[in-house]
């Protein structure tokens, strides 16, 4: 064989070699037995469904700071590892660090990216009723966070009901978590019941 044909065979083989590795990264994860289940929140009306995927926020997308466990030096575009705690059958935030942080022993890490900064003109203070002044603390700074599972491919014609069910709150999503708390949806329930399973391939 020429040294040119040489060079296309070993090209073909190093990208179907590196395609295999990206499958397999991905069934791994989703065969993980480290899963998290998240609670949507509604998103603004004006964000209209889109073709055949569902948009997804979380409760978890939105980090006070005020409230939260953690490194409080942060800037947008950093990569956040946020440690959850389960709380019924959700889980939500305790903490929110840079690299290098390891979970208490029943939690778990989550990793995200900061999108942006805001902070808030008038925050609820957990327990009270009403937009009041919020208590006063080091840093009111919100971080808003993305994860990369904020959407979800659904079958034709579906997606809207899923988003009514999501803004009426009955919408939750399992979460599998890779070791360095890398996320990917595993599967969408309404009221607890699962609906929609992410297939491996």
């Amino acid at each position: 064989m020429s040294r040119f044909g040489l060079a296309v065979l070993a090209l073909v083989v190093g990208q179907s070699l590196f395609l295999a590795a990206m499958v397999w990264d991905r069934v791994a994860l989703l065969r993980s037995d480290n899963v998290v289940t998240l609670r949507t929140a509604p998103v603004d009306p004006r964000d209209i469904f889109r073709g055949d995927y569902v948009i997804l926020t979380y409760d978890i997308a939105q980090l006070p700071l005020a409230y939260l466990e953690g490194d409080s030096d942060f800037t947008s575009g950093d990569t956040v590892l946020v440690e959850l705690a389960q709380e019924g059958e959700t889980w939500k935030a305790v903490s929110v660090w840079h690299e290098g942080h390891e979970a208490a022993p029943d939690d778990r890490i989550i990793r995200g990216r900061i999108s942006y900064i805001s902070p808030p003109a008038t925050t609820a203070s957990p327990g009270t009723e009403g937009d009041v002044p919020a208590p006063p603390c080091t840093d009111c700074s919100v971080l808003n966070v993305n994860y990369g599972i904020e959407s979800y491919f659904v079958p034709e014609g579906e997606g809207r009901e899923l988003e009514s069910v999501r803004n009426d709150g009955k919408l939750t999503v399992d979460v599998a978590l890779g070791e360095d708390g890398t996320p990917a949806i595993k599967q969408l329930r309404i009221d607890g019941e699962p609906v929609y399973e992410e297939p491996l391939f």
